[in-house]
């Protein structure tokens, strides 16, 4: 089949549709899968953002170091509230998450 013979409103169309797709994919690109936004609004996004500032007032250490820094008082602090820590991979994404957020505050 050519494109020579397929009528402009079917690429109209097909336009419109990854225009739809690629928006729909754009939107979701700061979000957070459903679990970790249950874990998100149970700790709660200040008291991520305070472990992060916390962790970023350590002048001494790299990046790497402050994001695990940040991690672990978040770790500690779920045990205090909740009675034991949230998992590790999830703590990283939180605190990766919210770090975004807050880079571009800073901002």
């Amino acid at each position: 089949m050519e494109h020579n013979h397929v009528p402009l409103s079917d690429w109209v169309s097909l336009a419109i549709g990854v225009m739809g797709f690629l928006t729909a994919v754009m939107s979701r690109k700061d979000r957070l899968p459903a679990w970790a936004r249950k874990w998100l609004k149970r700790i709660g996004s200040a008291r991520i953002t305070d472990a992060i500032e916390r962790a970023a007032s350590i002048a001494e250490l790299s990046n790497e170091a402050r994001r695990r820094e940040a991690v672990i008082y978040l770790q500690k602090l779920t045990i205090k509230e909740i009675g034991f820590p949230v998992p590790l991979s999830i703590a990283n994404l939180l605190v990766e998450h919210v770090y975004q957020q807050w880079k571009r505050v800073r901002r």
